[in-house]
């Protein structure tokens, strides 16, 4: 044999050893990957949950707001009323929009308004 010829099966065996070791360390690299999916899927599972709970949470939140707000806007209603039961009582008794804005606090526009909800 000549010496080309032995070079060439040793580089031949090296790299049949070479892709032996790659073999079988691509199972072992499987086996780390498979882990890191399932620790990525619980991880989901565990966002997901979570979410829904904070979503759960924020309905809640907006409902009580909601509550909040209408009952905000119902004594709203409420003072607005007698606002203008109060503007309208004095425009009865005579009173000026000058002199009521000025007894009430309110501006004379406002005062205005009132005056003509009150009327119609």
């Amino acid at each position: 044999m000549k010496r080309g010829e032995i070079a060439l099966e040793w580089v031949l065996i090296g790299l049949f050893i070479f892709s032996s070791i790659l073999f079988i360390l691509s199972f072992a690299r499987k086996d780390r990957t498979k882990q890191l999916e399932e620790q990525l899927d619980n991880l989901s599972i565990t966002f997901m949950q979570e979410i829904y709970q904070l979503k759960k949470k924020m309905r809640l939140l907006e409902e009580e707001l909601l509550v909040g707000q209408r009952a905000s806007l119902s004594q709203t209603n409420d003072k607005q009323a007698l606002l203008i039961e109060e503007v309208g009582q004095l425009s009865d008794a005579g009173y000026e929009a000058e002199e009521i804005a000025r007894k009430t606090g309110l501006l004379l526009t406002e005062v205005e308004q009132l005056q003509r909800k009150w009327g119609s």
